[in-house]
């Protein structure tokens, strides 16, 4: 089941993200801060969360979060996605992508932009966004940090 973001998915989503180890401290430090912004202001809009629920313990099993990039149209960034890495490879990632397609061509969204890094440790998460039917759009040599590159995926809705 996928449903909204609830204050009592906060800790299971830290651990989630901790449990990669994709994340380091501080990119886990901003995605909990996302997550606080969305829980702790009912009027902003500038993030949409959702979460997946394990079928077995009803706990998330991953999350996403996704808002509208400034200043256009239609076009929205992909900010956050993470999986539980017990569970990997049964599609939850997927499914989460393909409701977040959903939402957003319900409410005109046209574009959706992904940042990633080029570490090779991200290869997995490039490879998830192709199978996925995203392209990349760009890629910005040393952006990060010398040696680290920002991948820019697209998907045209």
């Amino acid at each position: 089941m996928i449903r909204k973001l609830t204050r009592d998915d906060r800790e299971e989503i830290r651990r989630i993200l901790t449990d990669t180890g994709h994340f380091d401290d501080e990119e886990i430090k901003v995605a909990l801060e996302l997550i606080d912004i969305y829980l702790n202001d009912a009027k902003q809009t500038d993030y949409i969360i959702y979460v997946i629920e394990n079928d077995e313990s009803k706990k998330p099993a991953g999350y996403i979060c996704y808002g509208k990039r400034p200043l256009t149209d239609w076009t929205y960034d992909l900010y956050w996605i993470a999986v539980d890495p017990n569970i990997h490879g049964k599609g939850m990632g997927s499914k989460l992508v393909k409701y977040m397609e959903e939402d957003l061509s319900a409410i005109g969204g046209k574009i959706i932009l992904i940042e990633t890094s080029g570490k090779p440790e991200y290869e997995n998460e490039r490879k998830f966004y192709t199978k996925n039917g995203y392209d990349v759009q760009t890629i910005i040599k040393d952006f990060y940090r010398y040696g680290e590159d920002l991948y820019v995926y697209r998907k045209y809705l």
